[in-house]
């Protein structure tokens, strides 16, 4: 592994976004300076397929000593970020995708994952690995690909084989199950009050098979798993990160939480603390999804904060190793 500053190890545990269609100047410092992992890029960084290609072209010209992550959310359904804004076609919903044989879905994700390269992305949000449990669920709905385990793992598998054929990273989502809630983490605080039984039985599932096939990352959902007896968001719980996923599940990819700019941590917690107590929780990889004035001055509070505790210390070069490794293996600077 290459040998990492502390500082340079703190900027690999962070997916930022940003605003307008240019990457900014201080998060281009801030780049080729090792001090960010990667990019997430949205509808408003998106005005036609010239604009994004010259934009993910600028990031991977920086030739910086450690691959920058570029993301995306390309679900398909409600949540797609290339559509007709760079002359595609609309993607179908997770649940329409849920009709297909397993062999057409493995052929749509490759599909989807060569457009999704096409355009210079190397790590896609997806698949959804919830179970569409509750019809009241604001947030997840049509984002499943069914209403059992069994229905969701038929094509959530399919979808990670095709992307991992064309080398594009996968993330399942939302560990540990945002599927039968009642309320969109983005607004307020969702409550999960099942047992540890029904959600190893259920919710735990497709996780499971994502596991077994190999997937590279999870991401965490910010939601209280009430029921077994935790008090903190999931995506701060040692309890759901190390105990239940690392350790029952057997995950030992890397661990990305939600955006924390989502009102489930930002209305509890200030962003150091979180990603503080994230990072005890056992998350590698965090997302900032918008905000410059939380992703710059905390990175450099992170180092701060590990230069005073040797434990976190011990954590932020585990994390930033286990993500240089993933990098290591899909991507290089030299990406085309």
């Amino acid at each position: 592994m290459t040998s990492l500053t502390l500082k340079q190890a703190v900027g690999q545990l962070f997916i930022v976004g940003f605003e307008g269609t240019r990457l900014p100047i201080p998060l281009t410092g801030a780049l080729m300076k090792d001090e960010v992992g990667g990019v997430i890029l949205f509808r408003r960084n998106i005005t036609d397929a010239a604009q994004l290609l010259a934009l993910t072209q600028s990031i991977r010209d920086l030739k910086l000593k450690f691959s920058p992550w570029i993301a995306v959310d390309q679900e398909g359904g409600k949540v797609q970020r290339l559509a007709e804004n760079v002359g595609l076609s609309k993607r179908p919903s997770a649940a329409e995708i849920g009709r297909l044989s397993a062999d057409e879905t493995f052929a749509y994700a490759r599909d989807l994952a060569k457009e999704v390269r096409h355009f210079g992305f190397n790590l896609n949000f997806a698949p959804v690995l919830d179970i569409h449990t509750n019809p009241d669920n604001p947030i997840i709905g049509d984002r499943a690909y069914g209403t059992t385990p069994q229905a969701v793992i038929a094509h959530a598998i399919p979808m990670i084989n095709g992307f991992l054929a064309e080398g594009l990273v996968p993330c399942g989502k939302h560990f540990p199950g945002h599927g039968d809630t009642d309320t969109d983490s983005h607004l307020d605080t969702p409550v999960v009050r099942h047992t540890l039984d029904r959600l190893r039985n259920i919710e735990f599932k497709p996780f499971e098979a994502a596991i077994e096939a190999k997937i590279p990352m999870i991401m965490t959902a910010h939601i209280v798993m009430q029921g077994i007896g935790e008090r903190f968001p999931s995506t701060l719980s040692p309890l759901v990160v190390t105990d239940l996923l690392r350790k029952s599940l057997g995950f030992e990819g890397v661990i990305v939480s939600d955006d924390l700019e989502m009102n489930a941590i930002i209305d509890n917690y200030s962003c150091l603390k979180a990603v503080l107590l994230g990072l005890r929780a056992g998350v590698d990889l965090f997302l900032i999804c918008k905000s410059q004035y939380l992703w710059a001055p905390l990175c450099k509070q992170v180092v701060e904060e590990a230069k005073k505790d040797r434990e976190l210390e011990r954590r932020i070069f585990e994390s930033a190793e286990r993500i240089l490794a993933l990098k290591n293996t899909f991507l290089s600077t030299t990406e085309a």
